[in-house]
């Protein structure tokens, strides 16, 4: 499972190479919070 810290890591990899745009930068928030809702699903099911 994707992590907020394997994503960050992706994510500064990228800029690294390509940079980042605004439309990039709203697509890693999106995956960030995705992962979190997951996380509380999970949590709420244990």
């Amino acid at each position: 499972m994707m992590t907020e810290k394997k994503l960050y890591k992706r994510l500064m990899a990228y800029k690294k190479k390509h940079g980042v745009t605004q439309e990039i930068y709203q697509h890693y928030l999106w995956a960030v919070k995705v992962i979190r809702q997951q996380l509380d699903a999970k949590a709420k099911n244990q």
